[in-house]
């Protein structure tokens, strides 16, 4: 199995020096020589250009993925009701990403509960089928519920598995990929320049939970927030010696 590491998002001030080399000058185009994927943040507040995502593709080698993230306004504004122009908008713009394109990350809101999941099958059942999705459930009534697992595998997407204090603990693959977030509580480390708080225990852990998918599956896709140790580039060196890739 393919393991495609890398973090949410590239562009981080406290990175220069610590990442990225003095002088450098397109934070993107170093970071695509370190890792094959990136988990994209800034599109969960706005669609992006046609402008910036012809530059991301241009930027970057081949065989590099970008893996957005649904818009914030259609998960947690609209909690996946009348939704359909935005999504349609979105899919339509991220979709110039062509062979770049990962899987797209649908977070729900940490309200979204398991009794509304009549309304998650219908928005998930509606998304184009010709893109990849993974769907990160957050509120704890999805804990333990295999009707969640069922539908995303009924619908050939995959379960974004996530290491956060506060959400759902789901574990498992729904589809031919894997996908796990490695994320934290916000305003816990004064700069994101090193690594502040080693999590061993927790990195020995999902790389155990990693190591032992199937092997039918085809990838996964791992990336790590600044939140987690507070320098995800350096978590992600720490998770790689892990695996076996």
């Amino acid at each position: 199995m393919q393991a495609r590491l890398g973090t949410c998002g590239w562009s981080f001030r406290d990175w220069k020096g610590s990442f990225y080399p003095q002088g450098t000058k397109d934070q993107l185009v170093h970071y695509a020589t370190q890792f094959d994927a990136v988990e994209v943040d800034s599109t969960w507040y706005r669609i992006p250009s046609i402008r910036t995502v012809e530059s991301w593709r241009r930027r970057t080698p081949d065989g590099f993925l970008f893996c957005p993230k649904l818009p914030g306004e259609i998960t947690h504004e609209k909690m996946l009701e009348g939704a359909n122009e935005q999504v349609a908008a979105f899919t339509s713009m991220i979709s110039r990403l062509g062979d770049k394109l990962g899987p797209i990350l649908i977070q729900l809101h940490p309200s979204f509960d398991h009794g509304q999941m009549p309304k998650l099958e219908t928005f998930l059942a509606r998304l184009p089928a010709v893109l990849r999705y993974a769907v990160e459930f957050r509120h704890r009534s999805w804990a333990d519920e295999p009707d969640a697992l069922r539908l995303l595998r009924s619908l050939n997407m995959a379960l974004a598995m996530a290491h956060h204090a506060w959400y759902a603990r789901l574990r498992g693959a729904t589809t031919e990929f894997a996908y796990l977030r490695l994320l934290g509580r916000r305003d816990v480390f004064p700069d994101f320049g090193r690594i502040h708080k080693p999590q061993d225990a927790a990195l020995q852990d999902w790389a155990g939970v990693l190591n032992s998918l199937p092997a039918s599956l085809t990838r996964s896709f791992v990336f790590v927030n600044n939140q987690f140790e507070g320098h995800s580039p350096a978590t992600v060196g720490r998770l790689r010696t892990l695996l076996r890739t």
